[in-house]
């Protein structure tokens, strides 16, 4: 028996059996499906080399009408740290007008007044330490990455020949313009919440931490959350909680575990044989990603470690683990910004990356040739997916629909082709373009608008942020209300990225941690 059972040891999960488990007399178990992080979670560069991996959920959507009917490959982190400790480490909260959009769809009190504090509280940034807009006591180091490739440089002196003004802080007054990303790193090493939050807290004797496993549903009495089931190894097991089970599976695993637990849609679970305690209509519906198209150039020299031979590679990795510094200290994307393309934006539309290497699809398509690789990401996405189970088998996994390029004026394509044009002025401007050999074949001779829609339907790809299958609100299709907690239930709360009302403009980790903390808070209170 525990007070408190938190389900997923990702971003919020840790943050959450930090700041519950303060309290001595509150007994918290965590739950996670995988395991300790590997070395390469440690290792800045190495994030790519986990995809595809046992600490990878290895999701697939199903085929995308509108991307040629491709199955799109989504990573999920299935490890302490979850996705946190796959991503690229990037910290980026949004802007006000996005927490104004929470407010407006029902969630009174996550303006940006209110989110703000919440930012700085789990912030400790080793750069802006004087700004009333950042955090420099948190756990969660922020700084900026320690190593950053020519190419880069090259790139931003090239966005700024293109007209784009440069912007030292991305969470700042303004998000519009190009610079360096900062990421939650430390003294070269990552340092998501597993470090940040779980690690210091694993010395309390009321914080238990079960790994291997893997939930297969909340259990209840009446409409009242009373604890879960899970397997270790095959075996099933129960765990009881007291006072509340909190979901922190992400924007999959949370509506994953409430479909099976008997709330969702009424129809949709009774076809599928699951008997329905709630008719929550809304439970995986609301799904959004930010959606991306990468185009690659020949350069005339080799950046970054792609292309690096065994040796090198030895020597860089022989670097970093005696200085925690040289290129493995990269997490390959320091380098980007925001753009405003639509005439009506309020805010930057776009958000742009210059990576130094012309590998594709996640690295698993692998270049010979060096070069560099550009990104097109649409910010505030029109498309909206869904995700349903396929069967009543907790094991199996849901039926991910993100609808890519479905919203109905085609903003989302327009948004992405236009990028591609922004990157394409960048890339003609000095100094890059006097290290650019060539466009890759694909994408070179897709000019007019048809073409290039052509080329963004069979190339683009996720950027790893599904968000919004638990929206919070308190409308008919809200999931959760402004404290977290699921409609029409007792003691359940949901506190991850499926809780954001609508996507973000940036990164979506720091703003699940700052759900997160806010979530903490209501649970205290």
């Amino acid at each position: 028996m525990y007070d408190t059972i938190i389900v997923g040891a990702g971003s919020a999960g840790c943050v959450l059996a930090n700041r519950l488990s303060a309290d001595p007399a509150r007994k918290v178990l965590l739950l996670e499906a995988g395991r300790a992080a590997p070395r390469n979670a440690d290792i800045p560069a190495h994030w790519p080399l986990m995809l595809d991996t046992e600490v990878d959920w290895g999701f697939h959507t199903v085929p995308q009408a509108g991307c040629r009917m491709r199955r799109m490959y989504w990573p999920r982190g299935r490890m302490i740290g979850g996705s946190g400790a796959l991503n690229a480490m990037i910290y980026m909260r949004g802007v006000p007008s996005d927490y104004a959009r929470w407010e407006a769809a029902g969630c009174p009190g996550w303006g940006w007044r209110e989110v703000l504090p919440a930012f700085r509280k789990s912030e400790r940034n080793l750069r802006w330490t004087g700004s009333p807009l950042h955090g420099a006591e948190g756990e969660l180091v922020v700084s900026d990455v320690g190593h950053i490739d020519p190419v880069e440089r090259l790139w931003l002196d090239a966005a700024q020949a293109a007209g784009l003004p440069p912007n030292e802080d991305f969470n700042g007054d303004a998000q519009e313009g190009v610079g360096l990303f900062q990421a939650t790193l430390k003294d070269g090493e990552r340092f998501g919440t597993g470090k940040a939050f779980l690690q210091p807290a694993l010395a309390r004797p009321n914080l238990t931490v079960r790994t291997g496993a893997v939930l297969l549903r909340v259990r209840f009495r009446g409409t009242r959350a009373t604890g879960v089931a899970f397997l270790d190894n095959g075996v099933l097991h129960t765990a009881e909680a007291s006072s509340e089970v909190v979901l922190c599976a992400g924007a999959i695993g949370s509506p994953q575990l409430l479909l099976h637990s008997g709330i969702g849609p009424a129809d949709e679970l009774a076809a599928l044989g699951i008997r329905a305690l709630l008719d929550l209509p809304g439970v995986g519906r609301n799904l959004q990603d930010h959606i991306n198209c990468p185009v690659s150039f020949a350069t005339t020299r080799r950046f970054g470690i792609a292309q690096a031979s065994a040796a090198e590679a030895a020597a860089d990795l022989a670097q970093w683990e005696a200085t925690r510094s040289g290129p493995l200290s990269s997490n390959w994307s320091a380098c980007g910004g925001f753009a405003r393309i639509g005439a009506e934006a309020e805010d930057p539309d776009l958000q742009l990356y210059c990576i130094a290497t012309s590998h594709r699809d996640h690295a698993r398509y692998q270049s010979t040739q060096p070069g560099i690789t550009l990104f097109s990401v649409a910010q505030r996405p029109q498309s909206h997916g869904v995700l349903r189970l396929r069967s009543a088998d907790p094991l199996e996994q849901p039926a991910i629909d993100p609808r890519y390029f479905s919203d109905p004026e085609g903003a989302d394509l327009r948004l992405v082709v236009e990028g591609i044009r922004l990157q394409r002025r960048i890339a003609a401007q000095s100094p890059l373009r006097e290290v650019i050999a060539a466009e890759f074949e694909g994408s070179a001779t897709a000019r007019s608008d048809e073409a290039l829609a052509e080329f963004v339907r069979a190339q683009a790809t996720t950027l790893y942020h599904p968000t919004s299958t638990c929206s919070m609100g308190t409308h008919a299709m809200a999931v959760v209300d402004p404290a977290c907690r699921v409609h029409g239930t007792e003691g359940l709360y949901v506190a991850d990225a499926s809780v954001f009302p609508s996507m973000v403009s940036g990164n979506t980790n720091a703003p699940t941690i700052m759900v997160a903390e806010r979530a903490a808070g209501f649970i205290l209170r």
